[in-house]
Formats: C-alpha cells, sequence, structure tokens
C-alpha cells in the first residue's frame, strides 16, 4: 500500500491554488450578487423538490462515510477517521430530514412552514458544527501527517450522532422556552411569504454566531488541507479544500436564509449538496490514481518474479554446470584416456569398432564443452554476448580444423541473460549441423545490430539441403525454431543444394541500449 501511495498520481500545488482561486471568486461574486439584488436569491417552495435535493446530499454523504472509513482501514491515515465521522454526522442528520419528511412527522417537530419551530434550527446549527469540528480534527491531522488506529474508533464515530440525539431529546420537552435562534418577526415572514424573503428578517445574533463559528472551522480546515495536498499530493485533500470552502459559503447563505423547514430550497441546500458532490469526484479521481499506482506495482512485482525466477534459473544451471564439470566431463576425459592407450592393443578386425568409439567419445566430449558454455552464461559475472560467441566460435574452429570467421558489431551490453543463453545454444546448434551435414571448408558467424533488432547469422559454403524435407526428417531445425520464439524472435534459414547454408536469427530488442565497443576475431 506504501508503494501504491508513493506512486499515484500527485496534486499540482499551481492546480490546486487555481482551483481554489476560482472557486473563491465565483462563491464571493455570487454571494455579493444575491447581497446587492435579493430577487436573485434561490427560495423555491416545492416539497418534492427539497426531498430529492435533501436526498441526494444525504445518499452521497453516507456514501463518502463508507469510503472515508474503507480508506482509513487501508492506509491508516487518521485524517480519513475524522472525515468518514463528519460524513456519518451530516448523513444522519439530513437523513433524518427526509425521514420526518417522508413518514409526515414533521410538523410535530416544527419543521413546517405551517408552524415553524425554534428546535429543528438548534439540531441542524448544532450538528453542522460538529461536522465542522470533525473536519477541523482531520485537517490537523492531515497536516501533521499522522498514521495511528484510535482505540476508540467505533465511539468516535458513533459519539457525535449520540450526543446530538441526546440534546435533540432533552431540548424537544422545553422546545418551547428555548432562546430564539429566529424572531417573531422572521417567522411570521416565513409564514405569510416565504418566497419573497430575501433576505430574511429576525435572525438572531445566537444564530449568526453557531454559524459563523461552523464558517471559521470549515475555512481553517479548507486551509489545512490544501497544505497537505500541497505537501503530500493527495487528490482526496486537495478536492476537500475546494469542497469544504463551497460548505463555509453555504454558512453564509443559510446566515441570509435558513431553510432548514420542510418543503423550502434555497442556494445554502444547493451549495451543500454541491460540497459533497464535489467530494465524490475527488475521491473518484484518487481512486483512479491508486488504481493506476496498483497496475504499475502489480507489473513491477511481475517483473521482480520473472527476475528471481531467471535469477534461481541461472544459479540451477551454474549448479549443474559444475556437477558435470566435476562428474560427467572428467568421467569423459579419463574414458578418452584409457580409449587411446587401449587403441594400439586392439586385434586389427576390432580396430573399426574401436575408431567408432573413439569419435563417439570425441562428440560427448564437444556435446560436453558446448552444454557447460551454455550453463555458465549468465550464471556468474556479466560476460558480453560477443565474447559468449567467440569463444564457441574459437573452440569448433580449433576442434574439428575448419576455418571459421566471427565478426561483431558494438552490440548492447545488457542483452537479459537467458536471451543469450538462447542465442549461444542457437549458435552452437548451427555449428554442429555444419559438422555433421555440411561438408563444408568454411564457417563465417556475424552478430549486429538491424534496425531495433539483434541478428546473428552463421554461413557456411557446403552442400546445403531440401529445407522441407530436413524439417520432417530431424529435429535440428525445429529446436533452433523454439528457441528463437522462446526469446521473442525469429529464425531464418536461407540453403540450396550445392550453394550452401545461411541460418539467421533475428531477436527484437525491448529497450534501446548503449553500445559497447566492437569485438572482432
Amino acid at each position: 500500500m506504501e508503494r501504491v501511495l508513493r506512486e499515484r498520481d500527485r496534486l499540482r500545488p499551481r492546480r490546486l491554488d487555481l482551483y481554489l482561486t476560482v472557486t473563491l471568486g465565483v462563491l464571493v461574486f455570487a454571494t455579493g450578487l444575491l447581497m446587492v439584488d435579493p430577487d436573485l436569491n434561490i427560495v423555491i417552495l416545492d416539497r418534492t423538490l427539497d426531498v430529492t435535493v435533501n436526498a441526494l446530499t444525504a445518499l452521497a454523504t453516507a456514501s463518502l462515510a463508507a469510503l472515508s472509513f474503507g480508506r482509513f482501514r487501508e492506509s491508516g491515515r487518521l485524517s480519513t477517521l475524522f472525515q468518514g465521522a463528519a460524513m456519518f454526522l451530516l448523513a444522519i442528520i439530513v437523513g433524518m430530514q427526509v425521514l420526518v419528511v417522508l413518514l409526515k412527522v414533521d410538523g410535530r417537530l416544527g419543521l413546517t412552514l405551517g408552524i415553524p419551530e425554534q428546535f429543528p434550527l438548534y439540531l441542524f446549527s448544532t450538528g453542522w458544527l460538529m461536522a465542522a469540528v470533525l473536519f477541523l480534527f482531520g485537517g490537523l491531522a492531515a497536516l501533521r501527517s499522522v498514521h495511528a488506529r484510535p482505540a476508540a474508533t467505533r465511539r468516535l464515530i458513533v459519539l457525535p450522532p449520540v450526543a446530538l440525539g441526546l440534546m435533540g431529546l432533552i431540548l424537544y420537552p422545553i422546545r418551547a422556552q428555548l432562546p430564539p435562534l429566529i424572531d417573531d418577526v422572521g417567522i411570521r415572514v416565513l409564514v405569510e411569504d416565504p418566497e419573497l424573503a430575501v433576505p430574511l428578517p429576525g435572525v438572531t445574533p445566537l444564530l449568526l454566531t453557531l454559524l459563523m463559528l461552523t464558517g471559521v472551522f470549515l475555512v481553517l480546515t479548507a486551509i489545512c488541507y490544501r497544505i497537505s495536498a500541497v505537501r503530500e499530493g493527495h487528490v482526496t485533500d486537495g478536492v476537500l479544500a475546494v469542497g469544504l470552502l463551497i460548505a463555509a459559503f453555504a454558512e453564509i447563505h443559510f446566515a441570509v436564509y435558513p431553510g432548514i423547514y420542510s418543503g423550502l430550497v434555497t442556494s445554502s441546500d444547493i451549495l451543500r449538496l454541491g460540497f459533497v458532490m464535489a467530494l465524490l469526484v475527488g475521491i473518484d479521481a484518487e481512486a483512479r490514481s491508486d488504481l493506476r499506482a496498483l497496475r504499475a506495482a502489480y507489473a513491477a512485482l511481475d517483473r521482480l518474479r520473472v527476475t528471481e525466477a531467471e535469477r534461481a534459473a541461472l544459479e540451477e544451471r551454474g549448479r549443474l554446470a559444475r556437477e558435470i564439470h566435476d562428474g560427467l566431463a572428467q568421467h569423459l576425459w579419463f574414458a578418452k584416456l584409457k580409449h587411446d592407450r587401449l587403441t594400439p592393443l586392439v586385434p586389427d578386425d576390432a580396430r573399426a569398432l574401436s575408431g567408432e568409439v573413439g569419435q563417439a567419445l570425441d562428440a560427448a566430449i564437444v556435446e560436453a564443452r558446448q552444454a557447460l558454455v551454455t550453463m555458465r552464461s549468465g550464471a556468474g559475472p556479466a560476460i558480453p554476448l560477443a565474447d559468449l560467441i567467440g569463444q564457441a566460435v574459437d573452440d569448433f574452429g580449433q576442434r574439428f580444423g575448419l576455418r571459421v570467421e566471427f565478426l561483431a558489431d558494438p552490440l548492447p551490453p545488457a542483452i537479459p541473460a537467458r536471451q543469450q543463453a538462447e542465442l549461444l545454444r542457437v549458435v552452437q546448434e548451427a555449428l554442429t549441423n555444419v559438422r555433421k551435414h555440411a561438408d563444408a571448408t568454411m564457417v563465417r558467424v556475424r552478430a549486429g545490430l538491424d534496425g531495433d533488432a539483434l541478428v546473428v547469422t552463421v554461413t557456411d559454403n557446403g552442400r546445403g539441403f531440401q529445407l522441407d524435407s530436413a524439417r520432417k526428417e530431424g529435429l535440428g531445425l525445429l529446436g533452433m525454431e523454439e528457441r528463437a520464439r522462446l526469446m521473442g524472435g525469429n529464425l531464418g534459414i536461407s540453403t540450396e543444394p550445392s550453394d550452401g547454408t545461411s541460418v539467421s536469427v533475428r531477436l527484437p530488442l525491448a529497450d534501446s541500449l548503449p553500445p559497447v565497443a566492437p569485438a572482432l576475431r
């Protein structure tokens, strides 16, 4: 998870500041217009629209709470826990508004415009103040980059809604004696003509104080998340800073016209819905960023797995090479020496058979040497491919008395060991076929680059062969073609009877690597 957090997309500070500046400018401009021209204020008397807006807000805040809790479980980032607790509280507040309207008990709670009471205002404004405090704690935790799992996690989530519920139970019996948040003048205007009363008169200093505290806390939290986003690069923190700015202006609009009562939709309701929708967009953006980082991490893990498997294979090949050298190869040399000593003592009628045994021993020793060279390639310190092929070609020429030429152009220095081994084995197989079947006097081996591909070619001046029949009769060509496919390349064969043979391996190179000095033999 830490790797994902490091590799995901980071929010650019200039872009975040641009978003914040544009959002602030639009909000200030719109709020100023509402203050200058009250006719522009949004006050809609529509019960269905009110339920729809509140339902969308409740659904969005509940989704945000669930996502925040999930992110807290994954990352242990304390700020996401406070975000989830605040969203959970807001989801309960707005959800209860929808529920009491659908159950048609809003009149009993003083939530209707027919008999508006102070009690709903107390619960709503206090609930948003509590949510703002939770957001502020989350912003401070993000500012300090706190990663912890408090023992009282469940209590932190449940305590604010329980406290607000207890407050409601205590205030409901004495709701008639509560100090007014909207005085009698404002209540009378709400009852008589709510759509034309903008701004609403009669908003008391107590309500303004609650709303001012909420707005200040939200602005301070936005500043904290802005600093955290610039420092840590979290997309969600940046979007949360923008959203909290919108929520702070929603408190200003609510102070102008407290539209808490059922059936009444105001600009503050629209801004609160915009606040939670902005957060959903931010979390979606970070989720997509995390997904891209996860894919990159999985790709890196897959590459690491392949590298580890290749390393284990190389170690095993090195072990087998040592065992063959210390066991099979030594025994073959011992058998060859003993056979040479026994040859003069063999009767004349068995000389031919003795010669065949000697040839078989020579061939076995050559095959053992080729196997050792192949298995040791890449098992020890890195050896350039040109040197590996050159050693095999030199050994072939010395053992079988053929004229051999080898030319290597500048080659990439970092060809994977597995591909080097497969290429070497194809060259050895091609040279073996020359010795066994071509009846050639000269062999040319060339390694070089052709565009973005490595090409190794073995050419002889032998008698050639029929390609189709050779593929049907022997396994050597099929083996070379299979090795070329395993490397991701292809094998090309050009031959005609009495006109020599050219075997070419073409291997595409994934990366453009700097060349090394040419090797000429």
